[in-house]
């Protein structure tokens, strides 16, 4: 094990990276201001785009099919979205309360956000830059994770819960259930 880059100041960083096709890895600005860069080939790390203010902010990302980067919103009240071939971060969609704790790519290209404080899964459709939420209502701080099966639907890793969470976004009004027991 060995440390590369520059250190980097400050608490609760970054939380979560995503690999870019380039082969550069983009974290998730947590509690830093600005996206973070780390560039393989180089070992160099560097911070991005415009100051991004807030407490905890985000919690991983999820690679769009257009090579965009959404990250998971935690506490902060958009999605973030960064494009790595401008550099430049964005906060899109409409206003977020709750927390999320990862995101899944779905095959039709939207975001399935897994919820960590607050009652509903959220979905985020990056054709329109639209935050929705959906399903049925779920007890917060129960799950943390999630996996899409072959057939599409999603399933939700329980941290807290009694149950796997299931969500069906292939419904014209995607419904969400719990199955057994664990």
């Amino acid at each position: 094990f060995s440390t590369v880059g520059d250190t980097i100041s400050g608490g609760q960083k970054y939380i979560g990276g995503v690999l870019l096709p380039s082969g550069k890895v983009v974290f998730a600005p947590a509690g830093a201001d600005k996206v973070g860069v780390f560039d393989p080939a180089t070992d160099t790390f560097s911070t991005v785009g415009d100051t991004i203010s807030g407490g905890q902010k985000y919690i991983g990302g999820v690679l769009l099919p257009s090579g965009k980067v959404a990250f998971t919103p935690n506490q902060a009240g958009k999605v973030g979205l960064f494009d790595p071939a401008t550099g430049t971060f964005s906060l899109v969609g409409n206003a977020i309360s709750g927390e999320y704790v990862a995101g899944v790519l779905l095959p039709n290209g939207k975001v399935v956000f897994v919820p960590w404080g607050v009652g509903s899964v959220g979905m985020f459709d990056p054709a329109t830059d639209t935050f929705s939420t959906v399903g049925a209502a779920i007890s917060s701080q129960k799950y943390w994770g999630g996996v899409v099966l072959p057939s599409g639907k999603v399933i939700f890793v329980p941290r807290n819960a009694d149950n796997v969470g299931v969500l069906d976004p292939g419904n014209s009004e995607p419904a969400y259930t719990v199955s057994g027991g664990v």
